[in-house]
């Protein structure tokens, strides 16, 4: 079995003990993918657990940037693929920090940029503390597939965007995930 890996924190940890769920979505994402994130990102803030994630991937970015102070709900952990001191926070994460609705939170690391090794043990640290995972879109052949079919022999709880983009990797084990049924399924 794999060590525990050791990271560090800055803002709220009481975070970790909530329900989470992480949010991944591929770089590239069609435009027709975006109105129906955006419905149900509406509604996962309204939802008492803490979205979790990266927020990398230009439309993580947006929608945690549109959502996360407007309305002010939701909490939310940003796990960080380089050393933490080097974290500096922005006026709206700095806004949430202040809320204490913001986690962040790292592997135990030196390096201050970014490296694919970094985000492996970004995303390592992420799936060993989040055991529910949605996908609002994944290119095919992309790290986030590949992702996908790991974290099913694993046994997480998985969820894609019910969007008919997504429709060939909805299956027993992979839930579609919409803004009328988020409240339901995740409460």
């Amino acid at each position: 079995m794999p060590q525990p890996l050791i990271f560090e924190t800055v803002g709220n940890v009481e975070l970790l003990s909530q329900k989470k769920l992480a949010v991944f979505c591929s770089r590239t994402v069609p435009e027709t993918i975006k109105p129906a994130a955006e419905r149900l990102f509406k509604a996962l803030v309204q939802i008492p657990l803490s979205l979790a994630g990266g927020w990398q991937a230009p439309l993580e970015k947006q929608l945690f940037n549109t959502f996360a102070l407007n309305p002010p709900t939701g909490h939310f952990i940003y796990y960080l693929a380089k050393d933490i001191s080097t974290f500096r926070a922005n006026f709206l994460q700095e806004s949430l920090l202040k809320e204490k609705r913001l986690l962040v939170i790292a592997p135990q690391l030196k390096q201050k940029r970014p490296t694919q090794k970094l985000v492996t043990a970004r995303d390592s640290l992420l799936f060993e503390q989040v055991s529910r995972i949605l996908f609002l879109f994944i290119e095919e052949a992309g790290r986030l597939e590949q992702y996908l079919a790991e974290l099913s022999v694993r046994k997480y709880q998985l969820y894609i965007l019910d969007h008919p983009l997504n429709k060939k990797f909805i299956g027993d084990d992979i839930v579609p995930l919409n803004h009328e049924n988020a409240i339901t399924l995740l409460s």
